[in-house]
């Protein structure tokens, strides 16, 4: 699979971005949105006292959720990361972004950093929500009539001629009779 089957746009008269897409064309497909993920393990407790180890933590948490919905993270068209510690967010972006990847790939889609005061968890110092679009494959192996009618009448006319496109002498005999 490429790094989405979405189409990413990112126009010339925009600043180079870095770490995410200027806008996205999303595919046709089936919605799955991602509620606000923390460092919170299965049993409940929250992981990590930096934001480094809260967002690994959250990263996974996210894809898990992606998957168990049907999801893969090349299908995330947005997605939004809180914070509560945003000092320290800036500070360790290059850490963060080789987090991120390994969680999410190459693919950055739309999303924006966002300092917070609190987040329901106060343990928590970060959260991430998302929304991701899972393409309906049916749609994208359907012909539209028209297509489909040429492609009836291309298998028509090659049952009628042979390789140069005119009818082969012998099937015209056959077709006479004795």
């Amino acid at each position: 699979m490429d790094l989405t089957p979405h189409k990413i746009i990112n126009p010339l008269s925009l600043s180079e971005p870095v770490g995410y897409a200027h806008a996205l064309v999303v595919t046709p497909g089936r919605a799955v949105h991602i509620g606000g993920q923390t460092a919170r393990r299965p049993d409940g407790a929250v992981v990590g006292e930096s934001v480094v180890q809260q967002f690994d933590q959250a990263l996974a948490n996210t894809v898990e959720a992606l998957r168990s919905a049907g999801a893969e993270p090349g299908h995330v068209v947005s997605m939004h990361v809180y914070t509560t510690a945003m000092n320290s967010y800036r500070v360790n972006l290059r850490t963060l972004g080789s987090v991120y990847r390994r969680h999410m790939g190459r693919y950055y889609p739309p999303m924006s950093v966002v300092g917070v005061t609190d987040l329901l968890d106060a343990a928590a110092l970060v959260e991430v929500v998302c929304t991701a679009v899972v393409p309906d494959m049916r749609d994208a192996d359907t012909l539209d009539d028209e297509e489909a009618w040429e492609l009836v009448e291309e298998i028509d006319e090659s049952l009628v001629t042979g390789p140069f496109g005119r009818r082969e002498p012998a099937a015209e005999s056959e077709r006479a009779g004795p």
